[in-house]
């Protein structure tokens, strides 16, 4: 049993924990960046455009467990972010989740 084997949060779960009414995520380049490194990496190769920023990851069909790893390395290499592959299936599910956390992580505000 691999680490993407945990069962994901409801949908309706991530909804709940967005902010309502909040500013866009993420800084264009860091947004830009994840669109089109899932957009590559995705089985489908869906354009960059099409990807929904809340959908998740893992069960939107964006990414499966081989191309979760390729995205989390090149979250590193390129952010220096080094990412927890359990965090992709829970609290950095989405393009948007893992966006703000970048960009928190980069400036130094994380929590």
């Amino acid at each position: 049993m691999g680490f993407f084997s945990k069962k994901s949060p409801d949908k309706s779960d991530f909804a709940a924990a967005l902010p309502a009414g909040g500013p866009e995520p993420g800084s264009g380049s860091v947004l830009d960046m994840l669109r089109a490194t899932v957009s590559r990496i995705s089985r489908d190769h869906i354009p960059p455009e099409s990807l929904e920023l809340r959908a998740h990851l893992l069960d939107s069909g964006y990414v499966d467990s081989l191309s979760a790893t390729e995205l989390l390395t090149e979250i590193e290499r390129r952010y220096g972010v080094r990412i927890d592959e359990m965090d992709i299936v829970g609290r950095l599910c989405t393009i948007e989740a893992l966006a703000r956390e970048i960009e928190a992580r980069a400036s130094g505000t994380a929590k």
